[in-house]
């Protein structure tokens, strides 16, 4: 059986922080493994030291086994890019290396060629490590290995399991957690009651030190020795209160805690025609993407549009926006609405959190400090400026932006939205899509996060 082994591995860009801090982990040419991870903890570095493209600093890598890399594609056009995908994974498939590696392999992929893809690595007869945060493929392998502050961690199954498997492991952190909270509720009522004592024996000395048969020498001399026994008991419980102390905060960083709290809309959502569009006729020159369209949609429904790479998913949603400008025919719309493409490029970088949060939604200072806290911003994180946030801070800013007031749009329009977002995200997203009672217009292919949210219909474009 073929392998490829890292043993004992360290790795950094820079010399502040290790991305690989001492991994060890073995590949074989039998198994479809996922790499999963927030972005920027080094999925993708790992693939290219599997490769051979990256050595560590220190550490050893064996290989043992025949490899195809396929890096990530990132391109602007989705059609385009979803050609080149599905050219390049037939390359790799079509190499039988004993382990492919692929980079975020579903990215600009249709529903028919996300088909294929899981169909080829099903009947691939060797092995696979993959980076990717799409469920859907990682419900199909054979274990998921999460990295995180320079570690690995392995799930033996596929994502269902590793879910379960995470969860179990936030209750026994929640339960070891509600353990230290009432070992430091203990420790402090023992010191408090250590200390009353204290003074209520010193007092009473005080107060027999008239009448004592002991001489005043060994009067102080016992009562010093009883002070030095007292000082060392409350010594001994203020050590064991620091410990319990370090031990909470060591589990509240491991505790993960990320739900938004979504306000209730101050008015009703418009439940009428919300969008219409009748005879809509567009073309980008000579190519003709709407010929006659017709399109209705409903207030507080949620409707999922589907079609291949290039049929004008993406196209309609900015015609509905106001973003493109049809050549002929009918497009009303009604409501307030808000657009979220796939770069989260609504807010303004070079403005804070809370700034953004004030021009979006229209709200005073500190309303939009009250925002920014329920979306996890609390204190002076809210004023952080978007540009340096990372990709899950600014999709909880921007949902702040759009969703955070009591005057949330009635008509929320996501493009792609989980291209980039990282497993995590995904989830927090999904947690605020469905506290939100408006009406949902999707453009994506994660059959999952459709499911999740809870689509009403599905219409396919072209």
């Amino acid at each position: 059986m073929s392998i490829i082994s890292l043993s004992n591995v360290f790795f950094s860009y820079d010399s502040s922080t290790n991305l690989f801090d001492g991994i060890s982990v073995a590949f074989n040419s039998t198994d479809k493994v996922a790499i999963v991870g927030d972005n920027g903890c080094g999925k993708t570095t790992l693939l290219k030291m599997l490769s051979g493209g990256v050595l560590p600093d220190s550490g050893n890598v064996s290989r043992n086994a025949s490899v195809y890399m396929l890096n990530q594609i990132n391109v602007s056009d989705s059609k385009s890019g979803g050609e080149r995908q599905s050219h390049e994974l037939a390359r790799a498939f079509d190499s039988f290396a004993d382990i492919l590696l692929l980079d975020e392999p579903t990215n600009n992929l249709d529903y028919d060629a996300r088909q294929v893809f899981f169909n080829d690595l099903a009947s691939y007869p060797f092995g696979a490590v993959i980076v990717s945060h799409d469920r859907e493929l990682l419900q199909n392998v054979d274990k998921i290995i999460e990295l995180e502050n320079g570690h690995l961690k392995v799930y033996g199954g596929n994502y269902d399991f590793y879910v379960a498997q995470k969860e179990r492991e936030q209750e026994h952190l929640r339960s070891k957690y509600t353990d230290a909270q009432k070992e430091i509720a203990r420790l402090n009522h023992t010191l408090n009651v250590a200390q009353n004592t204290r003074q209520h024996h010193e007092a009473k000395q005080n107060k027999d030190e008239e009448n004592a048969r002991r001489s005043r020498l060994t009067q102080n001399a016992l009562k010093g020795k009883s002070q030095e026994t007292e000082a060392k008991k409350r010594m001994a419980i203020q050590k064991k209160l620091d410990e319990q102390f370090e031990t909470r905060q060591n589990l509240s960083s491991q505790m993960h805690d990320d739900k938004i709290k979504i306000p209730m809309p101050t008015k009703d959502f418009y439940s009428k025609e919300l969008v219409q569009i009748k005879n809509m006729n567009f073309a980008y020159g000579d190519k003709v993407i709407f010929d006659n369209f017709d399109f209705t949609m409903f207030g507080k429904t949620r409707v999922r549009l589907l079609g291949k790479n290039g049929a004008g998913k993406t196209t309609l949603l900015k015609l509905i926006c106001g973003k493109l400008q049809a050549q002929s025919g009918d497009i009303k719309v009604f409501g307030k609405i808000a657009y979220l493409n796939q770069d989260l490029s609504v807010l303004d970088k070079n403005k804070s959190i809370v700034e953004n949060i004030m021009n979006i939604s229209n709200v005073l200072k500190h309303d939009a400090h009250a925002i920014a806290a329920n979306f996890g911003f609390r204190g002076d994180l809210s004023n952080k400026k978007i540009g340096v946030l990372s990709g899950g801070e600014l999709l909880k800013a921007t949902l702040a932006a759009v969703l955070g007031s009591a005057e949330q749009p009635d008509l929320l329009i996501l493009d792609e939205p989980t291209n980039n977002l990282e497993i995590k995200s995904i989830s927090i997203l999904e947690d605020a899509l469905n506290q939100y009672t408006g009406a949902i217009l999707l453009v994506s292919h994660d059959e999952m996060f459709a499911q999740n949210i809870k689509v009403d219909s599905t219409i396919c474009i072209g």
